[in-house]
């Protein structure tokens, strides 16, 4: 009498722990590549808006003054808001800008904090 050969229930499902295990793995990588690239997208859209806003400001015909700023945009579909600081220098035909930018509504607190880049240029004090 011939015996049918086949997997025991143990080998199945040692088999299947197995491929639990691997796919959680897989889609832990998935979610923290997911994460990343979102991040990276956020810094990415805010360092263009800083960069905007600082070309702006050393394009702009009268020199802003010193002092604080801040403003909220639409940019590629979202609310974002910036806020900037422009200092005087030891330098003093050059000034310092410093721009944050966050997406509006990530939540509540000072700008700074929650920015998700801060970019740091200087103008020409035209006066």
């Amino acid at each position: 009498m011939r015996r049918c050969r086949g997997f025991t229930l143990l080998e199945v499902l040692v088999a299947l722990a197995i491929f639990a295990v691997v796919a959680a793995s897989v889609l832990t990588a998935s979610a923290r590549s997911l994460q990343t690239a979102s991040r990276l997208e956020d810094k990415t859209l805010a360092m263009w808006i800083a960069d905007n806003r600082l070309s702006e400001l050393q394009l702009a015909e009268a020199p802003p003054g010193d002092g604080r700023d801040q403003g909220e945009l639409a940019f590629a579909g979202r609310r974002w808001q910036w806020q900037s600081e422009i200092q005087a220098t030891s330098e003093p035909s050059m000034r310092r800008v410093t721009l944050w930018v966050a997406p509006s509504g990530a939540r509540a607190g000072d700008l700074r904090e929650r920015a998700v880049i801060s970019l740091s240029g200087f103008l020409e004090d035209g006066r």
